[in-house]
């Protein structure tokens, strides 16, 4: 689902943690300069990751890992 957060942001994706990582949450942005990952742990934001030099693939592959603990 693609849903715009403001005038430069898009919202391209939702990965949720299961298990042991269920507090965990990622969403793949995309703006004007490129892809990058929104991380979030218990309802607060830990860290947006710029991956502009890289694919929207890319992005999911460190979203996913994210939610799923890697890394720890």
């Amino acid at each position: 689902m693609v849903r715009t957060k403001s005038n430069d942001r898009i919202e391209l994706s939702t990965y949720w943690g299961d298990d042991e990582f269920s507090h965990r949450k990622a969403y793949v942005m995309k703006n004007s300069h490129g892809y990058y990952v929104d991380m979030w742990e218990h309802e607060q934001l830990i860290e947006s990751r710029s991956l502009y030099e890289h694919s929207e693939r890319y992005a999911e592959d460190c979203a996913e890992n994210y939610v799923m603990g890697i890394p720890k």
